[in-house]
């Protein structure tokens, strides 16, 4: 079972931009960033899972501790099909995280107040 991901450079420059400005350390940005993708209910495309392993090492305790079933079971609700063990972690949670990063940027780059936008009802996580 693998513990650790390696995110894609362009992850890693985005979060070191958002950390600066925020001090939120990159493991927080990173559940955002799940979620942010999870939350926008559209599967994983090809293209998502052909990013690079040149950014963070994040390990899987820090991203998903003890929410790690719920996190996987939400990845299959999206995904509409069962995820096994070896592919979920390395494969669909990386997926996600580059993928949420993207989207978490733009909250943070467009709006004034970008975790109070993220906690809104209508849109929020």
């Amino acid at each position: 079972m693998v513990f650790k991901i390696k995110t894609s450079k362009k992850t890693m420059q985005l979060y070191e931009e958002m950390t600066a400005s925020t001090n939120y350390a990159p493991f927080i940005l990173s559940k955002l960033s799940i979620s942010l993708s999870i939350k926008s209910g559209v599967p994983l495309e090809d293209a998502d899972f052909k990013t690079d392993t040149y950014g963070l090492e994040l390990n899987r305790q820090t991203i998903t501790s003890e929410w790690d079933e719920l996190y996987k079971c939400l990845i299959e609700m999206v995904e509409n099909r069962h995820i096994e063990d070896d592919e979920y972690f390395q494969k669909y949670i990386k997926a996600h995280l580059d993928r949420g990063a993207k989207m978490l940027y733009s909250e943070f780059k467009y709006n004034k107040d970008f975790l109070i936008s993220l906690l809104d009802d209508k849109k929020g996580i």
